[in-house]
């Protein structure tokens, strides 16, 4: 009996087999996808530009190359992997992450890819892109996207300035529930930018804010006491409010205090508390009262004179970026 049309029948068949098995393979990794290694787009199964396949990733927290979606060496999964990788200091490290899950529709990736495009950082500087990523990242309900936005159409940065563009996204952060939009839609207000300048709408506002835990939003209601915007000048009224948000953690308002009470305006001058609240803002991060910490060791206001403690604070408040600081520290170095 000949076998040999059978056999042939059945390699053949095999082939079939084989072939649509590599097409249903070729078409399942066809789609677009970002290496985790360069950042590069890619289809298919390996990257052209670098090479690496394409589930190919290396663990943010050991640096064990993987394939599988769990690493071999420390069993941190892929995706804890990527928010490690994504969250990086420096910025090209975190930049191929961050592309993968920008992709994938991640709010705060997309919101951190718009500011690679903006600046040109590890991609061609697109305004276009940038802006893009922006409202696609507030559309998946990123606050910080609405307001930088928002930002953006408020100082005519990247777009043309629009005030009516800018309260809209402040609107959209609002909705979300941002403390930080109440403040800027009361700023409008308080400005008439964009809108009927309103005092009352302004302070309601700050209020909204500053109950929603915004610091700063106590440092606008203290303005308005203090000018009369909107109801009857209290200085009294502006100084406790300049204290509350002192207390809430407002860098801006322990620097202003101290200034107060080192200047004697609005409150009796007290050197000691002066310095205290001067303290508490360098150490929230205020460049001008670490500046001004180096002038009171310098001149020996309130504290004995000491050179070389005036030039750590000098120092200290150069690295802040108080540019004045730096010029003095040089000098006396």
């Amino acid at each position: 009996m000949n076998f040999e049309f059978p056999k042939r029948l059945i390699t053949l068949l095999f082939s079939l087999i084989l072939l649509f098995f590599s097409a249903a393979l070729a078409e399942e990794t066809s789609d677009p996808w970002f290496c985790l290694n360069c950042g590069q787009e890619a289809s298919g199964d390996a990257c052209p530009v670098c090479g690496e396949f394409r589930d190919f990733w290396a663990c943010a927290s050991c640096g064990t190359s993987n394939l599988s979606p769990v690493c071999r060496n420390c069993g941190k999964t892929k995706d804890e992997s990527l928010a490690l990788q994504a969250a990086d200091s420096h910025p090209f490290t975190a930049y191929p992450a961050i592309r993968r899950l920008a992709a994938a529709g991640d709010s705060a990736a997309l919101f951190r890819l718009g500011r690679y495009y903006e600046k040109g950082i590890a991609v061609t500087q697109d305004t276009d892109q940038a802006l893009s990523c922006f409202r696609r990242s507030g559309k998946a309900g990123n606050i910080d996207a609405w307001i930088y936005l928002g930002r953006l159409y408020d100082a005519g940065v990247l777009v043309e300035q629009d005030y009516s563009m800018a309260m809209e996204c402040y609107q959209k952060a609002l909705t979300l529930g941002s403390a930080e939009a109440c403040w800027y839609i009361g700023s409008f207000y308080e400005e008439g930018s964009g809108v009927e300048q309103d005092y009352k709408m302004a302070m309601e506002y700050y209020r909204m804010a500053a109950d929603r835990g915004d610091a700063d939003a106590w440092m606008s209601l203290a303005y308005c006491y203090l000018c009369g915007n909107g109801v009857p000048e209290d200085q009294a009224a502006a100084l406790g409010y300049y204290e509350k948000a002192a207390e809430a953690g407002s860098a801006a308002a322990c620097d202003y205090l101290g200034y107060l009470y080192m200047s004697g305006s609005l409150v009796a001058q007290d050197t000691e508390k002066g310095l205290s609240w001067y303290r508490k803002a360098a150490e929230l991060g205020n460049a001008r009262s670490m500046y001004a910490l180096g002038y009171a060791y310098q001149s020996g206001q309130g504290v004995a004179s000491d050179i070389e403690e005036a030039l750590r604070w000098y120092e200290k408040a150069a690295l802040a970026g108080y540019r004045n600081a730096y010029v003095v520290w040089k000098t006396f170095k």
